[in-house]
């Protein structure tokens, strides 16, 4: 009579993970976002550049003084399209 061992099965990750003592540690991270903002802002430009919408994004992206103030971070829509971690580094204390 031939009996098979019991394989017990694999832990699940999370049980595994809980059971792991933890400690708490004090990081410094660099991240890098990706990010777009829509905002809606009045610009003042020349007549000719304001009806063709090529000539108007070159006259914008090369006069970013007629919008960057306007540019505000918490007041407009912001959709981040990426995010790296591009460092980590503990920071030792005593």
């Amino acid at each position: 009579m031939t009996t098979n061992p019991t394989i017990p099965a694999p832990a699940d990750e999370a049980t595994s993970y809980a059971a792991e003592e933890t400690v708490t540690i004090t990081v410094e991270l660099t991240v890098t976002e990706a990010v777009t903002y829509e905002i809606r802002t009045n610009v003042e430009v020349p007549a000719d550049v304001a009806a063709d919408p090529d000539d108007l994004h070159e006259h914008l992206a090369e006069h970013e003084e007629l919008w960057l103030d306007d540019l505000d971070p918490v007041g407009g829509t912001l959709y981040i399209n990426e995010r790296h971690l591009e460092q980590v580094d503990v920071v030792l204390t005593s």
